[in-house]
């Protein structure tokens, strides 16, 4: 499967050094039902050309990495172990989950961090990406770009999300993909 076109992932894959596909085909209506929200079109195109990998210390949830069932938990996951500190800490400025105005979980940076879309009534490709420190000590941090347009800002070294500027000033730290098997 060829994925469509898009500006953005094609910068991607020149900054990361990738010039494949993933090899796969989502059954994307199948994914939104079971996932209880729409997916990103930009999301969509990622998944479609890159496989399942780490980028740096970034990594892109991936539903080929574990089937839809157990990606979708895994999601999930995510979201209880954080909605459970966020009710211990208290003060936390959002819920974890599929509704409108809720953060779902599409990547991380090295654990330390949750990259999340932050859902609204608006299509997907409106949905602001909001970073989480994992610990809740740092306070979120909002990006108003797409997933793949913050991937590449940091393929880019341009540091658009400061909590998370450190994965582009460590030395000798590669923007490849590095594909998981």
């Amino acid at each position: 499967m060829t994925p469509s076109a898009s500006p953005t992932t094609d910068r991607l894959a020149v900054l990361l050094d990738w010039d494949g596909s993933a090899g796969i085909e989502v059954d994307w209506p199948a994914l939104t039902e079971a996932a209880g929200h729409p997916f990103p079109e930009d999301y969509r195109r990622f998944v479609e050309r890159f496989p399942h990998g780490v980028i740096g210390f970034l990594e892109v949830l991936h539903p080929s990495a574990w089937g839809v069932p157990d990606f979708l938990l895994y999601a999930r996951n995510w979201q209880d172990v954080m909605n459970e500190k966020a009710e211990c800490a208290g003060g936390f400025p959002y819920h974890f989950g599929t509704s409108p105005g809720d953060l779902r979980v599409w990547g991380a940076v090295n654990f330390d961090y949750l990259l999340c879309w932050h859902l609204n009534d608006g299509p997907p490709e409106q949905w602001p990406t909001v970073v989480c420190d994992t610990a809740l000590i740092d306070p979120p941090e909002p990006y108003a770009g797409t997933a793949t347009s913050l991937l590449v800002e940091i393929a880019e070294l341009r540091n658009p999300v400061p909590v998370i500027g450190y994965v582009t000033e460590i030395d000798g730290v590669p923007f490849r993909l590095v594909r998981h098997e």
